[in-house]
Order: structure tokens, then C-alpha cells, then sequence
């Protein structure tokens, strides 16, 4: 899976790890925070996340235009790093002003806009234009990368939370503030891996406007910088849709959690939510894993041990559990970045056993399929809500009736299935066929729509609390299903862009 890529790429993956602990860490807690400090009901917490979430993901373009023609992307990233410290650290400081809260939330966004997009292009920067599959593989690596700082993320929040409640007396607000804090230190370590090895993925760091690099850029007629252009925002126009109801993780699944789902589970289930067990399980199937994919014999011995050591920890930890064991909602989001792991090595391999026999889809197929399995995972959701509808809160209060939190799980691995099927492949088709001179603007293009499909998540969030909970569930169905046939429709003149 590792074999083959330069060592800049590693340099990124922990930049961006430690970049999305952070931001992941604020996430995760964003909506119960607002409900709690300022007593915002679902429609008006949601409508505020879905406008920072747009405003995130928008100022990208702005960040990738100066990166192309201003500062370059390894000041425009350092410029960024040091402003989302400066966002978070805001937002650690308990306040009763929604005001000094938005004004925060917009330092949070330029920050991000200035890094977000670069960070990305430095990664495709790696690679010369004619790695393709191997480009493809790299920015699924990164992307695991920013995933294992988001499964770390719900679990800092919750635990940071409770830690100064428990010993400080602080309010439950106050303690969300404690993890924005923490969100806030994320962004400090990942700015010191970024400088102090920076000799690493240097020459990546480079604009195509002064220096045309032959390897890595290609020459390209006007004609075919119209052909690309269009192709891309072909691409960012149909992701909108899964974007919109991907980033229902932070919303309508939140709520779901709090509000539908058992909080009592025995012990088993509640491993899944324990951090000792969460990581025995992870240690079991990796190691596992290894053991069986592996022709080395000292690698296959390594992965026993994992696999063993996973073993123990789950008699241990079940040894200290009681039959009933409490869950926090905000641990749910953990479930997406910990099967992003998991599945990663296992889609990267697949593609690449296609790729050998010349079978592997184009980045643009991939993105369609993403969509189609992005349906299946709302689905699940549509039947899950079956009967709940009766007794849905408007105002934070638990519900007499609630499902098992399996329901929640399986959307979540589906979904993620879907995810490793769009956005890295996204991120990899922009960094192909964006035009040397327009890398920056382009992938900044990408966060663009990403930006409208998060506004549109908050905007048909107040849908969940005005509809019945499975008509919700069923748009989200049917908005999959049209970007996949949008993708189809297109999918020659797409592919014919990556020539």
C-alpha cells in the first residue's frame, strides 16, 4: 500500500492528521454547544453549522487563488495554520455573545480557506502527471491520514468534557469550550510538523506561473485548459449532492444519536464506544488482516502480536464492565474516520488488483458509485426511522422511544464506503486535470462545492425537525441517486478531460 510514494507524502499525512484533529475535535461538539450555550433550537443550531460549514469550505477558492499567484502554498498553509490557532483559541473563551462566537467561526474559515485547498495540491504536487494510479493511491493514503485525526477528535471532545466537569465543577457549555481548547492545540502540533520538516516535500512547493515542471505538468492547448475547466466544474456541481447529505454526520446524525438512540448497552456494544476497547478491535482486525494478506513471515508475526494484544484488552476491559453501560452521543462520530482506517488499505488494494488487470474505473466512474452506495446508506436510515416520527423533540429532549445504535453504525460503514469512493478520488481527478497554472484556484473549486453542499446540509436540516423522520431520510435518497445518473451522463466527456 506504502510502497512507491515519496516521503513528502508522510510529512502531509501527519500535517493533516493533526489539522483534522482539531477541526474534527470543534465538530464534533459544534451543534450541542450552541444548543447549550445559547439555548438554540434544532432548526437554528443546524442552520448556523450548515453556514460555517459553506463558509469553511468556500474560502478555499479565495486561499487557492492566493496561493497560485501571491504567497505560494507553503506560506499561504503557514499563514492558514496560525490563524485557525487563533479561531479555536476564540472560541475556547466561554461568552454569552453569539457575536464573539460568529466572529470566531469567520477566523476559524479564513484560516481554513488559506490552508485547506494547498495542503491538497502539494500532495498531487508530489507525483509526476503520468503516475495516475499511483496519484489516486497517494491521496487515499492522505486521506487516511485526515481520518485518523477525526476518529481521535469525538473522543478528546467527550473526554475533555467530562474530565472538567467532573474535577473543575465547570458547566456543561464550559466544558465544550475546554475542547475547542483542545481543538486549538491540534493545530499548533500540526503546525510544527509542517515547518520543521519542510526540506522534505520541498520540491513540491512550487508555482507552475514561474517555473514549468516537464515531469510533473503537463503542456496543455487553451482548448484543452476549456475542456478541463469544464469537466471539473461538471464534477464539483454533481458532488454537491453527496456533500449535502455526508455532512448530515454533524447534524440530523448528531441529533439521531442524542435523541433516538439507546444510551444504555450492554457490554459488547459498548466496546465500540470505549477508546481500551475501541482500539483492541482495531488492533484484532489489522493485525488479523495482516496475518492473512501478508507473505512475510516476520510481518505476519507482528500482525499476530497486534491481533493478540487486541485479545487481551477486550478481557480486560470487559472484565471492569457492568451489564448496562452509558454511551455519549458526540462518540458516533468517531465511527466514520475509524472505518475510513479500516477500509482504506482494503479499497487501495482492490483498485489496484482492477489496475493489473486494466479494470480499474476512472476517478469520475468512482465518484458515480460513491453516489449510488451514498443512497444505500440513507436507506438504512429510512428503515431505522420507521415508527419514530410520533416522538420527535423539538427542543433536546430525550425521546420515549429509541433504536438500537447498530442502525447508526451500519449507516456510517456504508457511507464510508461511499466517501472512499468520492472524496479522495475527487481530490486525485482535480489534481489530474486541473491546468498547471490553476491548481490552487482549482482545488479551492473543489472545497467551493463542497462549501455549497455543507450549507444545503444545514439547509435542509430543518426538514428533519418539520418532516417525519423517514421522508428526511428518503430526499437524501433520491439527491444520491440523480448525482449518480448525472455522473453516468457525463461520464465520457469526464473521462475524455484525464487524456
Amino acid at each position: 500500500m506504502f510502497k512507491g510514494h515519496p516521503k513528502g507524502l508522510y510529512v502531509l499525512f501527519f500535517t493533516e492528521m493533526w489539522e483534522r484533529f482539531g477541526f474534527y475535535t470543534m465538530l464534533a461538539i459544534f451543534v450541542y454547544y450552541m444548543q447549550e450555550n445559547f439555548h438554540w433550537d434544532a432548526a437554528t443550531a443546524t442552520n448556523v453549522y450548515g453556514i460555517f460549514l459553506a463558509g469553511v469550505y468556500f474560502t478555499p477558492i479565495a486561499g487557492g487563488w492566493i496561493a497560485d499567484n501571491l504567497l505560494g502554498y507553503g506560506k499561504t498553509i503557514t499563514l492558514g495554520a496560525i490563524t485557525m490557532i487563533i479561531g479555536y483559541g476564540l472560541m475556547a473563551v466561554p461568552t454569552d455573545s453569539p457575536g464573539m462566537l460568529y466572529f470566531a467561526l469567520t477566523i476559524v474559515c479564513i484560516g481554513n480557506g488559506l490552508f485547506k485547498a494547498n495542503i491538497s495540491v502539494l500532495v498531487g504536487n508530489l507525483y509526476g502527471h503520468a503516475q495516475i494510479s499511483l496519484k489516486d493511491a497517494g491521496y487515499n493514503i492522505f486521506y487516511m491520514g485526515i481520518n485518523i485525526g477525526a476518529f481521535y477528535a469525538p473522543m478528546a471532545a467527550a473526554g475533555i468534557r467530562r474530565f472538567f466537569m467532573e474535577h473543575f465543577g465547570v458547566t456543561m457549555a464550559q466544558g465544550y469550550n475546554a475542547g475547542f481548547a483542545v481543538a486549538a492545540v491540534g493545530m499548533v502540533v500540526s503546525l510544527l510538523i509542517f515547518t520543521l520538516f519542510r526540506k522534505i516535500y520541498a520540491d513540491a512547493d512550487y508555482q507552475s506561473k514561474d517555473s514549468h515542471n516537464e515531469t510533473k505538468d503537463l503542456t496543455l492547448t487553451k482548448a484543452q485548459e476549456k475542456e478541463r475547466i469544464v469537466a471539473l466544474l461538471t464534477i464539483f456541481a454533481i458532488v454537491i449532492f453527496f456533500w449535502m447529505a455526508f455532512h448530515q454526520n454533524g447534524a440530523a446524525f448528531s441529533l439521531f444519536a442524542r435523541d433516538y438512540t439507546d444510551k444504555i448497552v450492554g457490554k459488547f456494544t459498548y466496546l465500540l464506544f470505549d477508546i481500551i476497547g475501541l482500539h483492541a478491535i482495531l488492533f484484532i482486525l489489522l493485525g488479523g488482516g495482516t496475518v492473512l494478506l501478508s507473505d512475510k513471515a516476520k510481518t505476519k508475526g507482528i500482525g499476530a502480536l497486534f491481533a493478540l494484544a487486541g485479545v487481551i484488552m477486550i478481557i480486560i476491559k470487559l472484565d471492569t464492565l457492568g451489564a448496562q453501560n452509558e454511551i455519549a452521543p458526540e462518540q458516533f462520530q468517531s465511527f466514520n474516520p475509524m472505518f475510513i482506517v479500516l477500509l482504506t488499505p482494503i479499497i487501495v488494494g482492490w483498485f489496484a488488483f482492477l489496475n493489473k488487470r486494466g479494470k480499474e474505473p476512472s476517478s469520475p466512474a468512482k465518484i458515480g458509485l460513491g453516489m449510488v452506495i451514498t443512497a444505500i446508506a440513507y436507506l438504512i436510515m429510512v428503515v431505522a426511522s420507521q415508527g419514530l416520527t410520533a416522538v420527535h423533540t423539538l427542543g433536546g429532549e430525550s425521546s420515549a422511544i429509541t433504536v438500537s445504535p447498530y442502525w447508526l453504525i451500519s449507516t456510517y460503514f456504508i457511507i464510508t464506503l461511499a466517501e472512499l469512493h468520492l472524496s479522495p478520488m475527487g481530490l486525485s481527478f482535480v489534481s489530474k486535470v486541473a491546468p498547471p497554472k490553476m491548481k490552487g484556484l482549482m482545488m479551492g473549486g473543489w472545497f467551493g462545492a463542497t462549501a455549497v453542499g455543507n450549507y444545503l446540509s444545514g439547509f435542509v436540516g430543518r426538514f428533519y425537525q418539520n418532516w417525519e423522520l423517514w421522508q428526511f431520510f428518503l430526499l437524501l435518497v433520491i439527491t444520491s441517486l440523480f448525482a449518480a445518473l448525472l455522473v453516468r451522463i457525463f461520464l465520457k466527456k469526464l473521462k475524455h478531460a484525464t487524456r
